[in-house]
């Protein structure tokens, strides 16, 4: 069972709110939990807590909550408000479910429609042309020789209808897994791919974009240093450009003790609003517009993905229903009329 890190942080807010500690809140949580599983981990991460382990690392260890989120915990920790740095976490939270939600959306009817098509595409290859087949295969040889040909071309446009559900599914799923996949090691490899993919790429960079700034934007506003708040996003970003570019203004700031804008992390309207900004608490508003544009710009750019894939896959439904109206009534229609044909010759076995 996976533990909702939302409802989780949620409740954690409250009780510390309230004046408890962290142990004394995952205590309650363990001892309140509707199901034995999550009584389970919530007493496996309150034992950890109690032997030394940080509250990020405990989360860690069960694999509750993305990278990005237990490194935020994890600087949160070493700051001076904890739980004003939980509100920033549980917020961050809310603003990348809302752009799921969003998502998710328009992602209802393709997977409708390939799962139709795929069911047709399995029913015609694996089922119904050798059903043919087997019928024919007492008639006489001119139905057979009919039936064949046209079952023939029947399979030819099943594996064209098969290998293109593969492509453009195998497209759409790696975008889903690169932007919503709660599995770590399958996002990050989701990721990599669809960066390199055309069109994916761009709403993989924006959506990267759009939580970089989030996060960051977050960190600054709940009193977490802008250097802390900088290395703790170079491991949660998979772009490496962006990791350049994180690397490289750090280095800068520790050498010159500058604070520069790279081109690969802020376009031109981005460098004109940071310009001149003053305080960390300042520079994490304006992160939190740029992260707010990108999130537009990702839902702009993923909308016309999938508006796209939905007129593919309402396209190779309709084909597949046609290949299923190709085999079966069709085939049955040649059947007559080679019976006919055979009566006029006198060809019946």
């Amino acid at each position: 069972m996976k533990i909702d890190a939302y409802t989780m942080l949620k409740t954690l807010h409250f009780t510390i709110k309230n004046g408890k500690s962290i142990s004394s809140a995952m205590n309650l949580l363990a001892n309140t939990a509707k199901t034995k599983q999550e009584k389970k981990i919530y007493t496996k991460i309150y034992d950890d807590i109690k032997n030394g382990y940080s509250f990020s690392k405990a989360l860690f260890q069960h694999k509750i909550a993305s990278l990005d989120v237990i490194n935020f915990i994890n600087l949160a920790e070493k700051g001076a408000n904890f739980r004003i740095a939980l509100e920033k976490i549980i917020h961050y939270i809310e603003v990348k479910d809302e752009f799921e939600r969003e998502s998710n959306a328009k992602t209802t009817l393709p997977i409708i429609y390939f799962g139709i098509a795929s069911l047709i595409v399995l029913g015609v290859k694996f089922f119904a042309v050798p059903y043919q087949m087997a019928e024919v295969a007492s008639y006489n040889q001119i139905v057979k020789d009919l039936v064949a040909d046209h079952l023939e071309l029947a399979q030819l446009m099943t594996d064209i209808l098969f290998i293109s559900l593969v492509l453009i599914a195998s497209y759409f799923f790696i975008l889903l897994a690169a932007l919503f996949s709660q599995s770590r090691t399958m996002q990050a490899g989701a990721k990599q791919l669809a960066l390199i993919l055309p069109f994916t790429s761009s709403i993989v960079m924006k959506f990267e974009k759009f939580m970089l700034f989030s996060m960051l934007g977050e960190m600054l506003q709940s009193g977490i240093s802008f250097q802390k708040a900088m290395n703790s996003a170079i491991p949660t970003t998979t772009v490496k450009k962006f990791k350049k570019a994180i690397r490289s203004t750090l280095d800068i700031i520790k050498h010159d003790g500058k604070f520069t804008l790279h081109p690969d992390l802020y376009d031109d309207l981005e460098q004109g609003l940071l310009s001149g900004v003053g305080t960390s608490k300042q520079i994490g508003s304006v992160m939190l517009e740029i992260s707010d544009r990108a999130r537009t710009d990702a839902l702009k750019l993923s909308t016309k993905f999938f508006r796209l894939i939905t007129i593919l896959s309402i396209f190779l439904m309709a084909f597949a229903v046609f290949i299923e109206y190709y085999t079966i009534v069709l085939t049955q229609i040649i059947i007559q009329k080679g019976f006919i044909d055979a009566s006029k010759t006198g060809v019946f076995n």
